[in-house]
């Protein structure tokens, strides 16, 4: 897991799940506004937990 996560480099992480709007974006894979956070649907906890993991192991 700690490689994997170093590998994304600065990659913003998402949960993308269309029926999950805590844990992911409220969006499937495949949806064209993926990329802009401002239409999100969900909060990505997970994606920000992950990010935030990712953070301390490069320190």
């Amino acid at each position: 897991m700690e490689r994997f996560l170093l590998q994304t480099g600065d990659k913003v992480l998402v949960e993308a799940s269309p029926v999950d709007r805590i844990w992911g974006i409220g969006m499937a894979e495949d949806n064209s506004n993926i990329c802009n956070p401002l239409t999100w649907d969900g909060l990505n906890l997970l994606g920000f937990a992950l990010m935030t993991v990712r953070e301390k192991l490069k320190k």
